[in-house]
């Protein structure tokens, strides 16, 4: 296990920001892990947790403290003896401007269910990918989402009407005092863009996700589509994914707008190619903030804050930040 000092964090982000760790080390299994943890936890430092670094803004300051990149990978697959009900809820979705995936979308609940038993480090799409080799359905609905499953469920993503928190039964978490606990899918209290995590701070280590012996051909050709149509919006250039959360049923309806997309709200103010330093609204997508080449975490956040005034100024709506801070 090893642990170095005052490494540049810009290569482990998909926004390519931010400064050093104070002192950084690469998990590759579980103990990694928990020893990193008891490490820290002797020494009194913070931890920050990154997989795929996306959904993040570092501080030009870097990170105080010990930094983790989470590359623990492992995957195994089981049958279920009794059927399990998950989760359906959609009270989050609406029909969006930019995505629009509905049309994709199938009830799997008639196929017969596996238990896909991850731990955290793996990477998504990677994830996708060997699980439709293997005939098993459910996931491709979270297709071109950057990041480990770590992070898809701290964060609890959604692709369309889907959240990956449905789809968890059981998960195996750290504690900051240093203990492995099996939890249900209740204790992460999801939400939209939110678990738990968020605030206890725990480290998750592995997730059973309850997914389906289902129709390959179709899951594999709606991969496929959903990447198509998300690649024909999303940036070349490195950013972090959607800046802010989408507003709310009543803030829509008391602005007018036809959809809760915070990017209809933020172009309807002129915004698309804003741009600060080396930070820039992008032009396909108003919640997006790209990096042009040499954006630092300042320039980022004086392009939102700009947007919220702006924002404010016209709607009288402040939009919520989806971006985690790092510092």
């Amino acid at each position: 296990m090893k642990i170095d000092k005052n490494i540049s964090l810009k290569e482990y982000t998909t926004f390519k920001i931010g400064g050093d760790a104070q002192f950084f080390s690469i998990a590759n299994t579980k103990e990694d892990l928990i020893n990193l943890l008891k490490f820290a936890k002797k020494e009194s430092f913070p931890i920050t947790i990154l997989g795929g670094g996306s959904n993040v803004l570092i501080s030009d300051k870097g990170i105080k403290g010990l930094t983790i990149i989470n590359k623990y990978k492992e995957t195994n697959i089981s049958d279920i003896k009794s059927r399990i009900e998950i989760s359906d809820d959609k009270s989050f979705y609406r029909e969006g401007e930019y995505f629009k995936f509905t049309d994709l979308e199938e009830d799997e609940k008639k196929y017969a269910q596996v238990i896909v038993n991850v731990s955290s480090g793996v990477n998504l799409t990677y994830l996708i990918n060997d699980l439709l080799s293997k005939n098993i359905t459910g996931i491709q609905y979270f297709s071109a989402i950057p990041g480990t499953v770590g992070g898809a469920i701290f964060n609890n993503i959604h692709g369309g009407s889907k959240l990956i928190g449905n789809y968890l039964y059981k998960a195996k978490i750290l504690t900051l005092e240093g203990d492995v606990e099996e939890v249900d899918r209740n204790f992460f209290k999801f939400g939209y863009d939110y678990s738990v995590l968020h605030e206890n701070k725990h480290i998750l280590l592995s997730s059973n996700l309850v997914l389906f012996k289902g129709d390959v051909k179709k899951a594999r050709e709606t991969s496929i589509e959903w990447l198509k149509r998300k690649t024909n919006i999303q940036p070349k250039l490195p950013s972090a994914g959607s800046i802010f959360k989408n507003i709310t049923d009543n803030q829509r309806e008391k602005i007018g707008s036809p959809v809760n997309s915070a990017g209809w709200v933020i172009d309807q103010c002129g915004l698309k190619g804003e741009k600060i330093g080396g930070a820039q609204i992008y032009d396909k997508h108003a919640n997006y903030i790209v990096n042009t080449g040499n954006a630092t975490e300042k320039d980022v956040k004086n392009l939102m804050d700009k947007v919220q005034n702006e924002v404010y100024k016209k709607f009288k709506i402040k939009l919520s930040p989806e971006i985690i801070f790092k510092s």
